[in-house]
């Protein structure tokens, strides 16, 4: 048989080293997006405890729930809550308490950002591009709890946090969801 030594291409083997390399690439993309996500967690859940400690230094220091507080403390902008106990009200609209929650606790020193912000713009965001909230709700089999709402969070995200910080069972505990872990987006409820 005559060879034509003209002929253009690529060999087998040249071909599985450049498959081999693209699976590399791939690999380390994927774990790369891994380590971003087990990032965003960790920091995730390290703002649900500094929130949660602000809430309790400001009781011990103020004998009041932020936001819910009957006294203003001379901070200007700052609307008294009605001292009920818990935090009720839209966290976007000034002079309810989920609002002024975030205040109270800005001019108290406990959390960074403008106290002085009103509105969607001084809510917190958090690592997955929304933002913490504040409220009371019933947790099944403990009763009403003031809470830490984190907003539109994987389920799987969520999960982690569950079990992170409680059982992992969406409906039961310290830490809830608004639905099932394998949903697309929760709500999480750690209850303060």
């Amino acid at each position: 048989m005559k060879r034509n030594s003209g002929q253009k291409g690529f060999t087998l083997v040249e071909l599985a080293i450049v498959m081999v390399i693209i699976g590399l690439m791939i690999g380390a993309v994927l774990k790369g997006q891994a380590m971003i996500d087990d990032a965003k967690q960790k920091r995730l859940m390290n703002d649900i405890q500094g929130i949660s400690a602000a809430y309790f230094t400001y009781y011990d220091r103020y004998n009041a729930i932020p936001g819910d507080d009957a006294s203003t403390h001379g901070w200007a902008g700052v609307v008294a809550g009605n001292g009920g106990g818990t935090i009720a009200g839209n966290n976007a609209t000034n002079g309810q308490e989920g609002h002024e929650f975030w205040q109270s606790l800005r001019y108290a020193g406990l959390l960074s950002g403008d106290p002085a912000a009103t509105g969607v713009a001084h809510l917190q965001g958090h690592p997955f591009g929304s933002t913490y909230q504040v409220g009371n709700r019933n947790f099944a089999g403990i009763g009403t709890k003031n809470y830490i709402q984190v907003t539109a969070l994987t389920g799987s995200i969520g999960e982690r946090v569950d079990l992170k910080f409680d059982d992992g069972i969406y409906n039961t505990g310290t830490v809830q969801a608004s639905a099932v872990y394998t949903s697309n987006t929760v709500n999480l409820y750690y209850g303060l």
